[in-house]
């Protein structure tokens, strides 16, 4: 008896695959394997300890490959960087997700707790599972999680290193003959649909490979870029750009929270920068990267995250942000309540209009698709003290007991839900009125809805081909 629940679990190979270090396109035949016998150690591009990646002639019953010393093998790597890659990436379409922002804007803290926040709101309110889908590029973000929600000292204070132009647990060094490349190690996830998700029945189409890219402020500054370090290469094939708008850094907003917050980072006279040199640097690359001529729009997602936002939250009024999902009635599922997201955007846009007019008048000059959303990673403040001389104040960091995230996840589950191929299923407007529907005042308007699922798996390089 064939068991046909289970046929959306057999594994099958896409035509072409995205590196996520390099983002060369090749057909999975092409793909190396790592020998696994120490004695083929040392390979020419990835350097010393590196098993040797080698095309494979022989295979085992499991369909393993087998190295020219008999040894059977487990991973695989790039073709042209020889980096490793999960097998997950044979079978799963990427989707590639750039964020960018100034240095000390927030990002590295905002990342950590969008991760843990979407181990846990994923499975219980979506019915998606979220998992590293290679552990080893995730081990420094999985460190960062560790240090603020999983940590068994939560009165000692944390401070988050602040992410490095050069750091090796950031970015890979590959050797190309005389020349070394740095390539962005990317975050890896793995996305699918549980048991109880409507789609469950065409996981193969849905379940993605969600490759997360954070850059050091200083990688976007001019000439940060080169063929040497394209650390910014991703943004061409981003699916979804982010960028982290950080109030505490511009003056004009620092000075009115001043009057509502006492938070250190408003309070103390903390660098200011101009924060649209940044963004117009990122489109300058994205246009360059993707051949975008100046006057032509950007049709992916842009997703301007307002960080810090326990420091400003009263400037968007004094009810503060709730989960923006809903419970589906006799359903083990929820859908995510667009309308309130959307309503939540336009407010947040009329306030970057008032104080930083030159943010938004960039962001809608260069994407035809922009959301304006508020994201606190902590929900508390920093503390602070005396520095070694006694002069003044300096922030040290967060203690784990008082950390809890606001709206930390929401923005890539937005990304998920507009432009996630029927990942996550959300309320939106209604069209048209159903014959026959009845529903409270509260929701009168809304309806449910599943992004469309497409009748193959997609790529970023689809449309460059």
């Amino acid at each position: 008896m064939i068991d046909n629940k289970s046929d959306h679990l057999q594994p099958q190979l896409r035509p072409r695959v995205t590196c996520p270090h390099c983002w060369n396109n090749f057909a999975p035949e092409e793909t190396l394997w790592i020998a696994a016998h120490p004695d083929l150690q040392n390979d020419l591009r990835v350097g010393e300890g590196e098993g040797q990646r080698f095309l494979p002639t022989r295979y085992n019953v499991a369909g393993n490959a087998i190295d020219a010393r008999g040894t059977d093998c487990q991973d695989l790597a790039c073709p042209q960087c020889h980096l490793r890659i999960p097998k997950s990436l044979l079978e799963l379409p990427p989707v590639f997700v750039s964020i960018a922002g100034t240095p000390s804007c927030g990002k590295t803290y905002l990342l950590a707790a969008m991760t843990w926040r979407l181990r846990r709101t994923l499975p219980k309110q979506f019915a998606m599972t979220f998992a590293d889908a290679d552990p080893v590029s995730n081990a420094i973000l999985n460190e960062y999680e560790d240090q603020q929600f999983f940590n068994d000292k939560p009165d000692e204070i944390v401070k988050l290193d602040k992410t490095q132009v050069v750091s090796d647990d950031l970015y890979y060094t590959v050797n190309y003959g005389d020349q070394e490349v740095r390539y962005p190690r990317p975050f890896l996830f793995a996305i699918r649909p549980g048991d109880q998700h409507p789609n469950i029945g065409r996981a193969s189409d849905i379940s993605h490979l969600i490759c997360l890219y954070d850059n050091a402020g200083e990688s976007f500054e001019p000439g940060a870029d080169d063929a040497s370090s394209p650390v910014t290469r991703h943004l061409a094939q981003a699916q979804v750009l982010m960028y982290c708008f950080d109030p505490t850094q511009d003056p004009r907003l620092r000075n009115d929270c001043r009057t509502t917050s006492s938070d250190p980072q408003v309070k103390l006279s903390l660098e200011t920068r101009r924060q649209e040199s940044i963004f117009h640097e990122m489109v300058d690359r994205v246009r360059k990267f993707t051949g975008l001529s100046q006057n032509q729009k950007h049709n992916r997602g842009l997703v301007v995250i307002v960080t810090k936002y326990d420091v400003w939250w009263k400037l968007l009024g004094d009810e503060k942000l709730k989960p923006p999902w809903l419970n589906l009635e006799d359903q083990p599922f929820g859908a995510l309540d667009m309308p309130t997201i959307d309503k939540i955007s336009a407010k947040v846009r009329s306030i970057l209009w008032e104080y930083s007019p030159e943010i938004v008048s960039a962001a809608e000059a260069f994407s035809q698709q922009v959301m304006y959303i508020p994201a606190s990673a902590t929900g508390c403040s920093p503390e602070t003290e005396w520095d070694e001389e006694g002069k003044e104040h300096v922030i040290t960091g967060i203690r784990p007991r008082d950390i809890n995230p606001i709206w930390a996840e929401v923005p890539l589950l937005v990304a998920l839900a507009r432009w996630g191929h029927g990942m996550i299923p959300y309320a939106r407007k209604k069209t048209q009125q159903t014959d026959g529907a009845k529903s409270d005042v509260d929701r009168q308007d809304t309806e449910y809805a599943y992004p469309p699922t497409p009748e193959t798996p997609t790529d970023p390089m689809d449309d460059k081909r």
